[in-house]
């Protein structure tokens, strides 16, 4: 029996191993770079919208101090400030919307890419960055965030209070409900993304109400 026959019974040949073995990493280095390539695609729409959000803050902030301008130093018609709570209402609803399409994305990076990630590189230790930027928030970014979202619907409900008393007509009235209709729909969008958020801020207020009823009433029996 010749080396050929045994080659045919064998079916495969000494050279073949190691073809199937850079075939395989031939395409996990595939699979790596198109791994990367999403990642990065990813963070950096990610960045743009995050981008996009602080400017749109930046011209809304503009845009009612114009208006404010108009109103105080020129003696403008105060009516204008109907316009502040559609368009409080517009970026707020807009910037929400770009929050959760970066939390959609960051969960996609987390669950769906990194196990990927973890299983070409052989090591957990990697794409961990949301788990450490979310380790590192402190209280200052947390009422950055607060105050973020508090701007519009403050400054919408503001210009609603100082308008009520000017409205005499039938449209100047449907101008000011459809304003409040605006910011209703703002505050509604608000709680439904942040609900989680709200019921732990809720609990954890309850669970401090508590406990300080509980220190004054050990205080006024020992009195």
């Amino acid at each position: 029996m010749v080396w050929d026959d045994l080659v045919r019974q064998s079916g495969a040949a000494p050279g073949d191993e190691a073809t199937h073995a850079s075939r395989a990493a031939a395409r996990v280095d595939n699979r790596t770079n198109l791994l990367v390539a999403e990642y990065n695609a990813i963070r950096a729409v990610m960045g743009q919208k995050s981008a996009a959000s602080h400017a749109l803050v930046g011209a809304y902030l503009t845009v009612v101090a114009v208006i404010l301008g108009f109103v105080v130093a020129n003696r403008a018609d105060a009516r204008l400030l109907l316009a502040v709570p559609v368009l409080a209402a517009i970026s707020g609803i807009t910037i929400l919307r770009r929050r959760r399409d970066r939390e959609a994305a960051n969960t996609y990076i987390r669950d769906v890419l990194r196990p990927v990630a973890v299983e070409c590189a052989g090591d957990d230790r990697v794409f961990r960055w949301d788990d450490f930027y979310a380790g590192q928030k402190d209280s200052r970014s947390l009422l950055y965030e607060f105050g973020l979202q508090l701007v519009f619907p403050l400054s919408g409900a503001v210009c609603l209070f100082v308008t009520l008393p000017l409205l005499g007509s039938v449209g100047e009235w449907l101008a000011w409900l459809a304003g409040l209709g605006f910011l209703i729909a703002l505050v509604s969008a608000y709680v439904h993304q942040n609900r989680a958020h709200l019921a732990r801020t809720v609990t954890g207020v309850h669970a401090v109400a508590l406990s300080l009823a509980r220190k004054l009433r050990g205080r006024g029996r020992d009195s």
